[in-house]
């Protein structure tokens, strides 16, 4: 009877500690979610958010279950390339040039290249994002 009840009791203590630990990671998932969110212009929304890896940090099994911090997101304005909760750059549609080598995605504004990813794209293909870019420099919005 003891042993069913130290069973029972480790169970318990597992069950609120890996439960605590679930809920952190979602509130900061959910501050970080937040905080880029509050870097949109007025007007401005966000299109799609791919998760990005370094071309040496690139997963090489699983890279939907893999962790990376960085974040490209397109909105309707331009780009914005984001480290956890920290935006590292954003550009506008107009003077962007979008590459893609091999796998990896080259970004160029202005002539200069400005990055260099390996983006995760679950379900499609790297196309998506050259004819995205490509439509939103034809049809930027009015300010």
């Amino acid at each position: 009877m003891v042993g069913l009840w130290w069973a029972l009791g480790s169970v318990a203590v597992f069950s609120v500690l890996f439960g605590a630990r679930q809920i952190r990671e979602g509130a900061e998932t959910g501050r970080v979610a937040a905080v880029r969110d509050e870097g949109l212009a007025a007007g401005e929304y966000t299109l799609t958010d791919y998760k990005v890896f370094l071309p040496f940090d690139r997963p090489k099994s699983s890279p939907e279950r893999a962790e990376s911090p960085l974040l490209l997101r397109l909105t309707n304005r331009g780009i914005q390339h984001w480290d956890g909760d920290t935006l590292r750059w954003s550009h506008p549609w107009a003077g962007l040039r979008l590459v893609f080598e091999d796998e990896v995605l080259l970004v160029h504004h202005e002539g200069r290249p400005v990055a260099r990813f390996w983006v995760f794209i679950p379900f499609g293909t790297p196309d998506e994002i050259l004819l995205a870019a490509d439509r939103l420099q034809r049809h930027r919005p009015r300010r």
